[in-house]
């Protein structure tokens, strides 16, 4: 697949209109400003990674651990909590803002087809083994020899290499904001384990250790479960608790991710901002809204850097522009202030050969 490369441009606070020349339509070309991190966030962020990588080497390799990671997912549902506990919540707003991802890890673990463990430490996870550097379910030999991939397609490496990226930031973020203890809600696609596309329905329930290993039992993450597990709508009643909950814990905004982009994340966007009105805005993270390969096309910008890092403006063009055609109407749009909330250090991305 060909997409267009962006180049590097002088980065300004604004975003303008820029009219191509002879052409009636307009581009929004999206100009995000130059993170200024202090050093005292560098270092507030270096902290949060070393006990993030001290808690996946000690915690996380224990085999009592592991085995009860696939018992169930061990985050507290907003849907059972107590109304007269929402306010405690408060103290975890991410200076008012409450971070809600829908369906997190959905291409890894219900889209793509099932990776084997085979070969592979007990200690890492299916989403480990995925993003690893040479994986084997990147291959030509997976594609070929999977006895698991049933009627799923096959896409091209391009597309992959996107969706690996894109699950690379989406977890590392979540790791990052539950170990800074900050509020994040997780909309879980709803009764998942009966759904004929969960890739490990049968066996360890590998999506439960997933979000069980990247939200570390922080109190600080709740969860939801949609309507449906291909749709992004909750049941009215947990709507209503939703919206009830960021009243009372008085969020001033919500910064939305999740899959897909223009599908299940858009279900939610409308709905939750029907909801909650102008009061408590919605805002879409381009950084954490990947498009579903399925509507990858040559009209959108490339999405990866030449190290293969996701381009943050390109992410955001897209979207802008409505690239995808997927859109039924463009949505607020928020940018993640710094890299460090999803950059570990010394963490590196090669393609694969």
């Amino acid at each position: 697949m060909a997409f267009i490369r962006t180049g590097s441009a002088k980065i300004f606070s604004l975003l303008i209109a820029l009219f191509i020349g002879g052409c009636a339509s307009t581009e929004i070309i999206p100009v995000i400003p130059a993170a200024q991190n202090s050093p005292e966030e560098i270092l507030r962020a270096k902290e949060i990674w070393q006990k993030i990588e001290e808690r996946s080497r000690t915690v996380e390799n224990n085999p009592e651990w592991i085995d009860n990671s696939y018992t169930g997912i061990n985050i507290r549902s907003l849907s059972t909590l107590p109304i007269g506990k929402y306010a405690d919540y408060k103290k975890f707003l991410d200076n008012g803002t409450v971070y809600i991802i829908n369906h997190p890890g959905y291409y890894t673990f219900f889209h793509h087809p099932k990776i084997s463990r085979k070969d592979n430490s007990p200690s890492k996870g299916i989403m480990d083994i995925f993003l690893e550097k040479g994986s084997a379910s990147w291959t030509d030999i997976f594609w070929e020899n999977s006895s698991e991939k049933g009627n799923r397609k096959r896409y091209d490496k391009e597309s992959l290499r996107i969706m690996k990226e894109f699950e690379r930031v989406e977890s590392n973020f979540l790791e990052f904001k539950s170990t800074e203890q900050k509020l994040v809600i997780i909309i879980v696609p709803g009764n998942y384990k009966k759904y004929s596309s969960y890739s490990y329905k049968n066996g360890n329930d590998e999506y439960a250790r997933y979000l069980n290993e990247v939200t570390n039992l922080s109190e600080s993450v709740l969860y939801l479960e949609s309507k449906k597990p291909n749709r992004g709508q909750l049941l009215d009643e947990d709507l209503n608790t939703l919206a009830e909950f960021l009243q009372k814990a008085e969020a001033t905004s919500v910064m939305l991710g999740g899959e897909y982009l223009g599908r299940c994340e858009e279900d939610f966007y409308k709905h939750l901002s029907g909801a909650t009105g102008a009061a408590i805005p919605v805002f879409i993270v381009p950084e954490l809204s990947p498009v579903s390969p399925d509507d990858m096309n040559r009209r959108m910008k490339d999405l990866l850097d030449s190290g293969t890092k996701l381009e943050s403006r390109a992410a955001t063009y897209n979207i802008l522009n409505n690239k995808y055609d997927k859109l039924d109407t463009i949505p607020k749009l928020r940018n993640l202030k710094s890299r460090l909330t999803y950059e570990r250090p010394g963490e590196n991305n090669i393609p694969d050969p």
